[in-house]
C-alpha cells in the first residue's frame, strides 16, 4: 500500500468515526433534552466553575474519559470524544507514514515526517496537555 493511500485512509476513517461520535453525541445530548429537561452533569458544572472555567463543557481529557466511564454515559462526553478523534487523526496520520516512507525507501520523507511528529508530541507535552 502506498504511502498516500495509507495517510488518506486514516484521514478519511479518522474524519468519518469522529463526526460520527460527535453527531451520536448531540443526538444522544437532545434525546435526554427532549426526556428529562435538565442534562448538564452537576459535579462538572461545580468543578468547572471552582476551576473558573464554562460550567457546562469538558475542559480535559480526564473530564472526558470520567463522562464516558459515568452511567448513563454524557452525551456530551460522547461528542467531545468525537472532536478529540478528530484532532488526534492528522497526528496519527503522520506517525503512519514513518513506516510507510521507511518500506517506500524514502528516507528524506520519513525523516521529516518523524521530525513533526517529534514537534507534535514536544507541543503536547509542552502545553501540558
Amino acid at each position: 500500500m502506498t504511502v498516500e493511500r495509507t495517510v488518506a485512509r486514516i484521514l478519511f476513517w479518522g474524519g468519518v468515526v469522529g463526526t460520527a461520535l460527535m453527531v451520536a453525541g448531540l443526538v444522544g445530548y437532545a434525546v435526554r433534552a427532549g426526556a428529562h429537561g435538565e442534562v448538564l452533569n452537576p459535579a462538572r458544572v461545580v468543578e468547572n466553575r471552582a476551576a473558573g472555567q464554562a460550567a457546562d463543557v469538558f475542559t480535559s481529557v480526564p473530564q472526558v474519559v470520567r463522562g464516558l466511564r459515568h452511567r448513563p454515559v454524557d452525551p456530551l462526553a460522547i461528542a467531545a470524544l468525537g472532536i478529540l478523534l478528530l484532532l488526534a487523526t492528522p497526528a496519527a496520520a503522520i506517525v503512519a507514514a514513518i513506516p510507510a516512507f521507511i518500506v517506500a525507501d524514502d528516507t528524506r520523507y520519513a525523516a521529516i515526517a518523524a521530525t513533526l511528529a517529534a514537534v507534535l508530541v514536544a507541543s503536547l507535552l509542552a502545553g501540558g496537555g
